[in-house]
């Protein structure tokens, strides 16, 4: 249980701001809602595959980018500046804590972001999207997700020296997957280089393997791998990284 207290830490802030973080995961796909799916998706109504509705489409790709934008986002900005402003991630590093605790610690802080943002966007889903159902399956690749996407937050949270690091991140890790992952526009339409190039972000699996646990599809064995894959890629990678920081 040496990992708690870093868990810990993040429910203390989240019930200090609970309030403020459901508007915030509240506001951020009811503006998608309203400019893609009220929006251009009567335009975009041609555009899916197997002739689906754009509201369905875009569902779990909401969900998906819930997933992605607080998973990854929130333990970057966390361990940026207890790294290199508070230096309490100096202090965790020097209590007597295995690195897999202290790995783990901040991929189940991300993990929790995440699922709350996911499960606030599925409460907007469902008021907006008649008959959306979920699946045990759905569920299973929600938490899939959440683990990836934490444990892809502490790799880039890590790399991360400045400011401008944080830019660079940005603009080169996290909005790309953001819009050319499947989220917002399906990656049968993207051009042909992009359609082979996307499946190297770790969202475009689990988007796809969101959607087809949502859908009739069901659970597809290969994209289900492809996010486990990504998941034990990036702990080997964030393990490492703060063993090699330690020593």
């Amino acid at each position: 249980m040496s990992w708690y207290p870093i868990v810990w830490e993040e429910l203390i802030y989240l019930r200090n701001k609970f309030w403020l973080h459901l508007v915030m995961y509240t506001l951020s796909p009811l503006i998608f809602l309203f400019a893609f799916g009220f929006g251009v998706g009567q335009r975009l109504q041609l555009m899916m595959p197997g002739g689906i509705s754009y509201l369905d489409f875009l569902a779990p790709g909401m969900v998906a980018l819930a997933l992605f934008n607080n998973g990854v986002n929130s333990v970057i900005i966390r361990m940026f500046y207890t790294r290199l402003f508070y230096n309490s991630f100096e202090a965790y590093q020097l209590a007597p804590m295995n690195s897999f605790f202290l790995w783990l610690g901040y991929t189940l802080s991300g993990t929790l972001r995440s699922l709350l943002a996911a499960a606030v966007v599925l409460g907007v889903m469902f008021l907006a999207v008649p008959g959306l159902v979920l699946t045990r399956a759905f569920g299973l690749a929600v938490v899939m997700a959440a683990f990836c996407f934490g444990s892809l937050g502490v790799c880039v949270g890590l790399w991360l020296r400045s400011f401008d690091d944080h830019a660079l991140a940005n603009e080169f890790i996290l909005v790309p997957m953001t819009f050319l992952s499947g989220t917002l526009i399906p990656v049968e339409r993207l051009p042909g280089f992009l359609q082979q190039c996307v499946w190297l972000f770790p969202l475009t699996p689990v988007t796809e393997l969101l959607r087809s646990t949502m859908t009739e599809r069901g659970w597809d064995v290969t994209l289900a791998a492809l996010t486990a894959g990504w998941f034990v890629l990036f702990f080997f990678i964030g393990w490492l990284t703060i063993k090699r920081l330690g020593n």
